[in-house]
């Protein structure tokens, strides 16, 4: 294959339609926006606020056609002997060039009515790379080309369609993927979000709660949010197994981790070894009780972000959604043979309560606040200031709790609370980028401090940090960092 190609002529219907479907989704979304927020609606009956609708969404469509067609038209790929050269550009004309080994990620996408026609979405990053977007990206070619490109990156033969497909060294099972999609910490998003709305109740459904039919419309009112909060809750679970459906992780010939994962939109990525600068285990407040943990990467390099996501997702790969505590250690041994999971953890030996509560505890003044501008009952003052109180020191303990730390030759351990979540990080000493050591006036007569690592993940900087530790601890970090340095 060397010469240049263009995208797959199904490109020039597929990219269309996923703009018209955008479109009509945005303005489906604006319509339901307006409704809630405005009051009159008389526009909606006049046929020339629909005309001029249809006029400038027609126009929006054809800008959108134009720019797929001359993507088709000016963007090309190239497979020479030692390269990937990417060229596009109306009027700023780029070539891109990238040898097979400097290529660090391959990544694939594959949505749903890609499979029938063999297509994907291939992107290709290098080492060098700290962009928002992949160096290469192209939209839809076929998939002969993604196994090309890992043939050539390998300096391999391509594996002739015959040859017995590789198996995957880890599968997700149906039953954890359940799992892993019920106790995300997602699911207690809808209660914020509907404990925030009731900001915006009108004044005068706020009357007619306070009225005589008060118990009968707050009744009816919890009744509503449960509903709401279910069909939040359903539609977040089907949003995780959707995403992660068919999870699989492949060892390669290299040592390279390949991981594929989606049943609508089929995603894969290939994790050189080399770019692993972490590895975190995490538990949250639900899997914390049922004994189960998930773990995740830490990647070097700048890794791109898809269309219509907040981040990027490769910054922090997943690499087991959910497995049991006892079974974790075997995972992370086969998969990543230069990691030592075997560091034994030292944790507090004083809770310290006070330093880690002393700050919480200003919540308190909220209800105080609020009792001279509302005056309630002082027992319902009573009853928030205990309830903060406790849910103060409640999670003060729990962070102390869980601090811990350990270090042999190579590696260091820290594990530390981040929110609803026990995160446990192991760092090689060679991929920490710097060690900060910081005390007060007031911590110093008690000889404590806080110790934070810093390590280039993705974009941006990743940290791990543990709080009122001995300064004679931090000492031994501060060696160990610091040796053969």
């Amino acid at each position: 294959m060397s010469k240049k190609n263009h995208y797959s002529k199904l490109y020039l219907l597929f990219a269309p339609l996923r703009s018209l479907v955008k479109l009509i989704w945005q303005i489906v979304l604006l319509f339901v926006l307006s409704s809630f927020l405005g009051k009159d609606r008389d526009y909606l009956s006049n046929p020339h606020f629909w005309l001029y609708v249809s006029l400038a969404s027609l126009g929006i469509f054809a800008l959108a056609v134009g720019y797929h067609i001359a993507c088709y038209l000016t963007q090309t790929y190239e497979l020479t002997e030692d390269a990937l050269i990417f060229r596009k550009g109306i009027f700023v004309k780029q070539e891109i060039i990238v040898p097979y080994e400097r290529m660090q990620t391959i990544k694939k996408n594959q949505w749903f009515y890609m499979v029938p026609f063999g297509l994907i979405r291939l992107m290709v990053e290098t080492a060098a790379h700290s962009g928002k977007e992949a160096e290469v990206d192209l939209p839809m070619v076929p998939y002969a080309l993604y196994d090309e490109l890992q043939a050539r990156r390998r300096n391999e033969t391509l594996m002739k369609p015959k040859e017995k497909v590789q198996q995957a060294d880890f599968a997700l099972s149906s039953k954890d993927l359940l799992i892993f999609a019920l106790t995300e910490l997602t699911l207690l998003a809808p209660v914020f979000l509907m404990l925030g709305a009731l900001e915006f109740i009108p004044d005068s459904l706020q009357d007619r709660l306070l009225g005589n039919f008060s118990h009968m419309i707050i009744l009816a009112a919890v009744g509503f949010f449960c509903i709401a909060y279910l069909l939040c809750a359903i539609y977040m679970i089907l949003k995780t197994v959707l995403k992660y459906a068919d999870f699989q992780i492949f060892q390669e010939s290299t040592g390279a981790l390949r991981i594929e994962y989606g049943l609508i939109e089929q995603k894969s990525q290939v994790i050189p070894m080399s770019k692993i600068q972490g590895v975190r285990i995490k538990q949250n407040i639900f899997r914390l009780f049922l004994g189960l943990v998930s773990v995740d990467l830490l990647i070097a390099g700048g890794q791109e972000k898809q269309e219509g996501e907040k981040e990027s997702l490769t910054t922090h790969p997943i690499l087991i959604p959910v497995t049991k505590v006892s079974e974790v250690e075997g995972y992370l041994t086969h998969f990543l043979h230069d990691f030592d999971f075997q560091v034994a953890l030292k944790e507090m030996q004083q809770l310290r309560l006070w330093y880690f509560s002393r700050f919480k505890f200003f919540v308190i003044a909220i209800p105080i606040g609020a009792y001279f501008f509302f005056h309630f009952a002082i027992w319902q003052l009573a009853l928030a200031i205990v309830l903060l109180a406790t849910l103060s020191l409640g999670y003060a303990y729990y962070q102390s709790k869980s601090q811990a730390y350990g270090m042999n030759e190579h590696f260091i351990v820290f594990r530390d609370v981040r929110l609803l979540e026990r995160v446990q990080t192991i760092l090689p000493r060679k991929n920490i980028q710097s060690l900060e050591m910081r005390t007060s006036r007031w911590l110093y007569p008690k000889q404590l401090g806080h110790c934070k690592l810093n390590v280039k993940a993705g974009d941006d900087d990743f940290h791990t940090e543990l709080n009122y530790l001995p300064l004679d601890d931090i000492e031994q970090m501060i060696h160990f960092y610091r040796k053969n340095a």
